[in-house]
């Protein structure tokens, strides 16, 4: 009989015979090999070397020959490029011609080795934000991990990479004093609607600019976000506006409408030709016209500029200034989660801050 967890027996004739798993067959079936041996101990010890063997990771072998940039291209363009937004994978191929190929490209894909990553890594952190090295990683680490898995590649060099430590940036809003001032000036020209818009309902550029008459219920109040608007690439050196989905499930949602919006946004309503809330005819206003204007109206106003979308941070930072939930806010924002929201106006809370510290200071 055999001990317990060998498959090591004596035999009528007296010899020991070892049985190991020689193969796995399509079907399932195990196809058994057979080792003998007058001596208990030798046919255990020859068991013993066969399994470490069958444990061994057989040598990696990998017929292509190519470099990085080659692969990578072949990647964007056969895997990236079916599958995502047009938006997206003008984000990986930015990213991997601007600071990928330059650096790491010409390498052969079989003989990238961690060191090129952390020589990398190195590189671009001297030019680059922390923020944006590991966006940029992480569009490396795709394309190695699709190699990986065609066999391609044996292991991913980009893994267990330091990279440096991540930055969470500081959002700007402007003051509710800067904030009064703008909005004054945007209501006495049309043509700033996409400003009282953005700072009465935190709405996206891009989801302003595709925004149409159809989108708002006047009888229910609500504002339906089912779009965005963006100029994009679509051939070399060739860009168009091309009108899709909202960024992402939840960017897609129903904010209520205030009385003083809803009446502003009638009156304009009453003598619009577009389809669209900001445009012209059948035309929309895309979104660098109305950043332009935007940049244009600080200048008049002699306020510090900022981009367009601290309209969006000042929405959100007056919300919580005035007490609403941080769930009402993501929802509002259309963000994936209330920790993205948490996380990106942390530093929104200052003013409920200083009041727990002035009422612990009195204890």
């Amino acid at each position: 009989m055999a001990k317990r967890g060998e498959n090591i027996y004596k035999r009528k004739d007296g010899r020991w015979e070892g049985r190991y798993i020689k193969e796995r067959k399509i079907d399932g079936k195990i196809h058994y090999g057979y080792i003998y041996s007058r001596k208990y101990l030798e046919v255990k010890q020859k068991l013993m070397l066969l399994k470490a063997d069958s444990l061994r990771e057989p040598e990696f072998h990998s017929t292509y020959t190519g470099t990085l940039a080659e692969w990578l291209n072949v990647w964007l363009d056969t895997i990236v490029k079916p599958k995502v937004k047009l938006s997206t994978y003008n984000s990986y191929k930015s990213k991997v011609q601007l600071h990928i190929l330059p650096n790491i490209g010409e390498i052969r894909l079989r003989e990238l080795m961690p060191a090129d990553i952390d020589q990398w890594i190195l590189q671009l952190s001297l030019s680059l934000s922390s923020s944006s090295v590991h966006a940029v990683h992480r569009v490396l680490k795709n394309g190695l991990a699709q190699a990986v898995r065609q066999d391609l590649l044996k292991k991913d060099p980009t893994l267990n990479i330091d990279l440096p430590k991540f930055e969470k940036q500081r959002i700007r809003a402007f003051s509710i004093e800067q904030q009064k001032k703008i909005k004054e000036a945007a209501r006495l020209d049309e043509k700033y609607l996409p400003i009282i818009l953005a700072l009465e309902t935190g709405m996206r550029i891009g989801e302003i600019s595709a925004l149409r008459w159809s989108d708002i219920d006047f009888c229910e109040k609500t504002i339906h976000i089912q779009r965005t608007l963006q100029r994009l690439q679509v051939d070399a050196g060739k860009t168009a506006l091309v009108e899709g989905s909202p960024k992402t499930f939840q960017s897609k949602r129903i904010l209520p409408l205030s009385t003083q919006l809803e009446i502003y946004l009638s009156k304009i309503k009453q003598h619009s030709a577009s389809v669209y809330v900001v445009g012209l005819a059948n035309s929309c206003t895309e979104p660098r016209t109305i950043t332009y204007r935007f940049k244009k109206l600080l200048v008049q106003l002699q306020i510090t500029e900022l981009p367009f979308h601290a309209l969006r941070h000042t929405f959100a930072t007056r919300c919580l200034e005035m007490g609403v939930n941080i769930a009402t806010i993501s929802s509002m924002l259309g963000h994936t989660s209330t920790k993205m929201t948490l996380d990106v106006y942390t530093n929104s809370f200052m003013k409920d801050e200083r009041q727990a510290i002035e009422k612990i200071s009195i204890i």
